[in-house]
């Protein structure tokens, strides 16, 4: 993949909501998150289902999931790509997308506004997509998303959203998606004002480390510039061109573990 992106970072100032930030993290909460472990949490529908009020209570764990590299060339990584949105009469618009690393191997994140007018066959996503050409995996359907109900309620609340890729396996070996992308990690228990890199297509189409005009990019806490990983703890939302800001929605652990429950 072409990484002709400049390498410097920003100050990423969360407009949507504060949090809490922790001074450590407890080890044991590296391991992956399967669907037995996520069930103790709120189930949010997708925008295609309902569900009942939840009255369960919720645990809250702050769980960290560490980035993993690519099972089949540990020196390719490219689990950022644009996702591309069919529109009406032939015309296209884009978004960004990224694979996280789960148990299920092909979910990816980006932002609800995104997703909200459409249906899962309107999306193709291409990871390593780079200076117009598709990435190493050509083009990736989407079979499902989910989006967290209070964004359908008031699109300003939780604009973030799960995707689940339709991925086969071009070597016809059963490998997931993220086992050729890698994956990127994930937390729930990073601060505000927080160093961040971002990465994200905006309206030129080529990978770039950018602050605006890149809705769903992946904000990377503890960016590892070798590898172009990190820990994605919020996507990309908008931009105020008067203060130069970014705008990014804070995860709810709950919803958020919710949303990863329903495409597992």
């Amino acid at each position: 993949m072409n990484k002709k992106f400049s390498l410097y970072s920003l100050i990423v100032l969360i407009a949507i909501m504060v949090i809490t930030s922790h001074s450590s993290v407890n080890s044991q909460r590296d391991t992956l998150w399967t669907t037995e472990r996520i069930k103790e949490t709120t189930i949010i529908k997708s925008r295609h289902e309902r569900n009942k009020k939840n009255t369960k209570k919720v645990k809250r764990n702050n769980i960290v999931v560490h980035p993993v590299l690519s099972i089949v060339n540990p020196e390719s990584y490219f689990p950022i790509g644009p996702l591309f949105i069919n529109l009406s009469e032939g015309l296209r618009s884009a978004c960004t997308a990224s694979v996280i690393n789960t148990a299920n191997g092909n979910i990816g994140l980006t932002s609800a506004h995104c997703l909200t007018t459409h249906d899962p066959n309107d999306l193709i996503f291409s990871p390593g997509f780079d200076y117009g050409k598709e990435g190493p995996l050509g083009y990736i359907s989407v079979e499902e998303f989910a989006i967290p109900y209070t964004h359908l309620k008031d699109p300003y609340d939780d604009d973030y959203a799960l995707v689940k890729f339709a991925f086969i396996d071009p070597n016809g070996e059963n490998m997931r998606l993220q086992d050729y992308t890698g994956g990127l990690g994930w937390r729930f228990d990073v601060g505000n004002n927080t160093l961040t890199k971002v990465l994200g297509y905006p309206s030129s189409g080529d990978l770039v480390n950018c602050s605006k005009d890149a809705s769903g990019a992946p904000m990377l806490f503890q960016y590892n510039r070798n590898e172009d990983s990190g820990y994605v703890y919020t996507v990309h939302e908008g931009y105020i061109n008067s203060t130069r800001d970014s705008i990014a929605p804070i995860w709810d652990e709950p919803i958020f573990l919710g949303l990863l429950l329903k495409l597992s």
